[in-house]
């Protein structure tokens, strides 16, 4: 998934970019004005950082147009991180529960939320250390 970018901010090795245009690998996401970039930022925040702070030798200043590319794959394993493990903690507190205390719904019930939130506090902190690989390119090379 590629899609056009522009430069907003540079600072500390760090670089603000703000989406131009719809992802053009996917036609899905193009109806609904969504893009690569909005996927990947917070959410009502369009923009993503990333630590780049120069292409080709030139440093990126605000205004400078980049192309950003994610790979299909490094989407599919970002998708895998954020849901396998809320998903496996919402399986698996129930179990545990119910092997501690057999026949308590309550339990179960406890057992889902509490391994549902384990769950996503431990993707949120795996896709912390280890987000996405992205290329970013000059839009004058495209």
């Amino acid at each position: 998934m590629q899609t056009r970018a522009r430069v907003h901010e540079v600072e500390a090795g760090r670089v603000r970019l703000e989406c131009e245009s719809p992802a053009e690998a996917c036609s899905a996401c193009a109806g609904r004005g969504r893009c690569a970039l909005r996927w990947l930022a917070q959410p009502g925040n369009p923009m993503l950082d990333v630590s780049h702070t120069g292409l080709e030798g030139k440093p990126l200043l605000p205004g400078d147009g980049v192309i950003i590319e994610v790979e299909d794959g490094e989407l599919l394993r970002a998708a895998a991180l954020a849901y396998v493990p809320p998903l496996a903690g919402l399986l698996a507190g129930p179990a545990a529960a119910a092997a501690l205390m057999p026949g308590s719904e309550l339990a179960a019930l406890a057992g889902a939320v509490l391994g549902l939130a384990a769950g996503w506090g431990a993707a949120r902190a795996w896709l912390r250390r280890s987000p996405p690989r992205y290329r970013l390119r000059t839009a004058e090379a495209a």
